[in-house]
């Protein structure tokens, strides 16, 4: 039986609305704490969006309450290592509460929330690091998230994790090129193969155009924690002084596009062929390729038409997707911060130096979707959720630090325009385990617990799709023809992802490595996800 949660539903049917996205200060009710660095994440395990602070002096959270309004609490500790840069958030020892990684111009610290989320334990590093962009993900696929932190002169940091969030510097964890420069790492599953690969901004002050040390760089995973760097095969070596890029699926056609923002050349907007593959098309996207030096670049739906839009500090803060791979800039009169929905409306809010912009919203619907997960990380960072429905399919992934400086929130959220009604919707989790949600009510957030939606085994066939031989050894064919490069996946009983591929030229599929047994092989067809019995020989 399918088992999700619903809490905070206000339906808010309406018409599309295709205009600017407009904000108010709400600063007032937040409380008057140092800044520093801005983290909008939940805090405390109620699937509400918090804002944190972190200064010299302390800890400063405000909790956001169901009646929109928030409670304040300070927490005095003293931090030396203040994160001017450089935070990101995430469950490192599994206890219910996020932790905190900072990073400054000398040293990396983590804050372990104690067993109730009231007070923090700080674990300070030695090692000189002047950090730039921090994240968490779990690099080695152990269940537990790890950290990497980027460092701007020297060789980056990353941090294992032993399982119960003592962090340990280890170079072999994620090896990179020993190059300085290195000023945002993002966790993105470029090439749909089900693991996570690492793209790294790089933006190396005083070198010369075309020195190497200027070259973006992809990490690329082969499935088992072996990384590779690829980013000239497959067309994202920047050679420009790259400070962060966005990985969204911006025309939402279930693979990830990239939009760079550099200080010198120009801006880079990069199409995804759908195999792994870029190519720049920045000049036809209405986005100023020559609105050059901004540092910060994130991303979400602020005006939930149902396409992700770039927030960044170009002069244009705001680009708006217009849904064809066309922009259309915004001006507004703040220029980043840390994006949540902070007063549970369904509208991405952003939170800045101490000032609340609430999104005034309009009549789209949407949809919120938290993890919860259980045999990993709470939050199911790395995690893809999938929507499915008249549009077609939106995804997102659950990331612990992207842009350059802020730490966004760990909620799926989706914009669905004027449509009523969603048809699926599919989280895929890190080690592979699959849960659907049908028929899921909109304006609404939805809590999926790992494991507790899985992988429906009935309805296997639509009429004029086969698979044969059934069983077989190593080929399987579709007796449908049109299908290839399509998207697949084979899942076993449990709901695991086994392999992430698509389909041949020949109109089939390889599953010689695949173990004897029962899988069933997922099509994606007419905007429904489709399975077929297989038996492996």
């Amino acid at each position: 039986m399918k088992k999700y949660l619903l809490i905070c539903s206000s339906l808010l049917l309406g018409a599309s609305v295709m205009a600017q996205v407009s904000f108010i200060n709400q600063g007032s009710l937040l409380g008057n704490y140092s800044d520093s660095s801005e983290v909008g994440v939940d805090m405390n395990g109620d699937y509400l969006d918090d804002y944190v602070r972190v200064s010299q002096n302390g800890i400063g959270i405000d909790y956001q309450l169901p009646d929109q309004t928030f409670n304040s609490v300070w927490i005095a500790m003293s931090i030396q290592n203040v994160p001017n840069w450089s935070i990101a958030a995430g469950d490192l020892d599994k206890n219910g509460y996020n932790d905190l990684v900072l990073g400054n111009g000398s040293r990396v610290s983590f804050l372990l929330a104690n067993a109730d989320g009231t007070e923090y334990t700080l674990q300070d590093f030695p090692e000189f690091i002047f950090s730039q962009r921090s994240t968490m993900a779990d690099i080695d696929n152990d269940g537990d998230l790890d950290a990497f932190v980027c460092h701007d002169v020297d060789l980056s940091h990353p941090y294992r994790n032993d399982g119960s969030g003592n962090m340990t510097l280890d170079q072999t964890l994620i090896e990179t090129i020993n190059a300085p420069g290195n000023y945002a790492a993002i966790w993105v599953d470029y090439d749909n193969d089900g693991d996570s690969d690492m793209y790294l901004t790089k933006c190396r002050g005083g070198a010369s155009p075309g020195d190497p040390y200027r070259d973006n760089a992809m990490y690329t995973n082969d499935g088992t924690g072996v990384f590779t760097e690829n980013a000239l095969d497959i067309g994202m070596r920047d050679n420009a002084q790259s400070w962060a890029t966005v990985f969204e699926d911006f025309d939402n056609d279930g693979d990830f596009d990239a939009f760079i923002v550099n200080h010198d050349f120009k801006n880079r907007f990069m199409l995804n062929d759908g195999t792994g593959n870029f190519s720049d098309i920045i000049e036809t996207t209405g986005i100023d390729s020559g609105d050059l030096g901004a540092w910060e670049n994130q991303s979400g739906d602020f005006d939930n038409n149902g396409f992700v839009d770039i927030f960044s500090e170009m002069s244009s803060e705001l680009y708006l997707n217009n849904g064809d791979l066309t922009f259309t800039g915004q001006n507004l009169n703040f220029d980043e911060g840390a994006i949540g929905d902070f007063n549970n409306d369904g509208f991405l809010d952003v939170m800045n130096d101490g000032n609340f912009y609430a999104n005034t919203g309009n009549s789209n619907n949407w949809v919120k979707v938290g993890l919860l997960g259980t045999t990993g990380n709470i939050n199911g960072i790395g995690a893809r959720i999938q929507i499915l429905g008249d549009w077609g399919t939106q995804m997102r992934e659950i990331r612990s630090g992207q842009g350059f400086s802020h730490m966004n929130s760990l909620i799926g959220h989706f914009g669905i325009g004027t449509s009523t009604v969603i048809n699926e919707i599919i989280v895929t989790w890190p080690d592979g385990t699959v849960d659907i949600i049908t028929d899921p009510l909109i304006n609404t957030q939805i809590i999926v617990e790992q494991g507790s939606s899985p992988l429906a085994i009935t309805d296997f066939q639509i009429e004029g799709i086969s698979l044969y031989p059934n069983p077989t050894v190593d080929v399987v064919n579709f007796s449908l023809a049109g299908l290839q490069d399509l998207p697949v996946r084979v899942i076993d009983v449990n709901g695991k992802v086994v392999l992430n591929t698509r389909v041949s030229q020949d109109n089939n599929i390889n599953v010689a490595a695949l173990q004897g047994g029962i899988y069933f092989v997922q099509l994606e067809i007419e905007e429904k996800i489709v399975n077929y019995k297989l038996l492996k020989k």
